[in-house]
């Protein structure tokens, strides 16, 4: 963790040279407001950005600099600055829509700006070699269409608090190194509520399709996203083996109902790992790895997932997950193998606790599941259900339904090791001849 955020100061360091600070207030006009930030913006450096700015229904800001956009904030340190409106209010595009990028994307930090009433998401990047979001609150994200036809046989709606990736912008393929670097979303709050949950596909923070990047998303609040929480997905290590993702500390609460889209489990706390093309989680070079830890969430819908997990060599401890009581939901489903869970307390009641069962590439075999804290969860169906082989759960698991091979549970306690003296009366001394 140390390595990753001294990675992050370093790139922002570099990224900002010494230049002249500037001051953008705001007027509560669109037809200013915009246009004096994309002026400010595109001369990079360090811009402050002071009061309240309207950018109407589709005022938009490129960023094709390393800029750093600051907002004030008051004594408690809430945002003062506020920004209402706008359609991808802050778009860092690719040079040519879908298509490689020649070189690296600019570098861009967004600090303490309260966004609302965006359309699509405020915060969109598709070409970026490091970005830092912290200290933001988003609210009031208005759906925007996308041309996604579901089941239902009409467009989908879409909208999220931030976008990392170009899966909004080119979504039926990745772009080779678009966005690479240190990815850092820290400390916001996204308040994702929308009149029509079931139709639209909501999320607080989707990150996809990255290259090498050490992403970082920890301490935010992230409340009713109608689709996923926290979207981590197809995020691949660079040549050299350069990458790593964490979550950790954030606080999550789904609602009750939200999109049977692309299937009908959700919605979701986290979701992480490799979905569009599962045979990079199963690929040791390809795959980059993910720890979780310290996550609060609540999922309260009728088949919700507090951890939903593509993916080998998955680090998973210290997660609080409270589930709603719905019949078809689940506390964490792993599919990937040798992953490592430990610590983890999953309350309430659902349908199972932890469910390990493949998925296409994804085997959901040698995982460990240590010490799940189980003692306020009620199942449906049972508290544990392995399909995969050859995973061991360590401490009580009282209710496991077991349809693969070589399954065991071995029923241990934490333990703490007696110190070792080595000058005690136990030590035997060794005659020097």
């Amino acid at each position: 963790m140390h390595r990753i955020f001294t990675a992050i100061l370093f790139t922002f360091l570099l990224a900002f040279p010494a230049q002249a600070e500037q001051t953008v207030v705001g007027v509560n006009d669109p037809g200013q407001d915009v246009a004096n930030v994309q002026a400010a913006v595109a001369a990079g450096g360090t811009v402050i950005l002071r009061g309240e700015f309207n950018f109407g229904h589709d005022g938009r800001v490129k960023i094709t600099n390393s800029v750093r956009i600051k907002g004030e904030v008051d004594s408690v340190g809430e945002p003062t600055t506020k920004i209402s409106g706008g359609y991808w209010t802050f778009y860092a595009p690719l040079p040519v829509k879908g298509a490689p990028p020649k070189g690296r994307g600019p570098v861009i930090a967004v600090h303490s700006i309260n966004f609302e009433g965006a359309k699509g998401t405020p915060l969109h990047f598709p070409h970026v070699s490091g970005l830092d979001i912290r200290g933001c609150t988003i609210s009031d994200v208005a759906p925007q269409t996308i041309g996604t036809e579901w089941e239902e046989g009409d467009t989908l709606a879409f909208q999220a608090g931030v976008v990392v990736g170009n899966k909004l912008d080119s979504p039926k393929k990745r772009v080779k190194n678009a966005v690479i670097g240190a990815i850092s979303i820290v400390d916001n709050r996204f308040y994702m509520e929308t009149p029509k949950p079931t139709q639209t596909v909501g999320y607080g923070v989707m990150v996809d399709w990255t290259k090498g990047a050490d992403i970082t998303i920890k301490d935010n609040v992230i409340q009713r996203a109608s689709r996923n929480g926290i979207e981590v997905l197809d995020n691949m290590l660079d040549s050299q083996g350069g990458g790593s993702i964490t979550i950790a500390n954030n606080r999550i609460t789904t609602p009750d109902e939200g999109i049977a889209y692309p299937h009908k489990y959700g919605p979701n706390g986290i979701v992480a790992g490799w979905y569009f093309d599962t045979s990079g989680g199963a690929n040791f070079g390809v795959n980059n790895r993910i720890s979780l830890t310290r996550n609060r969430i609540e999922a309260r819908g009728e088949a919700s997932t507090g951890m939903l997990l593509y993916s080998n060599d998955i680090v998973a401890t210290c997660n609080d997950i409270i589930m709603g009581g719905g019949t078809e939901a689940r506390g964490i489903v792993q599919t990937g193998s040798r992953g490592f869970f430990a610590n983890n307390r999953i309350r309430g009641e659902s349908r199972y606790a932890i469910y390990c069962h493949r998925f296409e590439a994804l085997k959901a075999e040698t995982n460990t599941f240590a010490w799940t804290d189980l003692n306020d969860f009620t199942g449906i169906k049972g508290q544990a259900f392995v399909a995969g082989n050859v995973n061991v759960f360590i401490g009580s698991v009282p209710s496991l339904t077991d349809k693969g091979k070589g399954n065991r549970v071995v029923d241990g306690t934490p333990c703490a090791l007696p110190e070792v003296d080595p000058e005690g009366e136990s030590w035997e001394p060794v005659d020097e001849e």
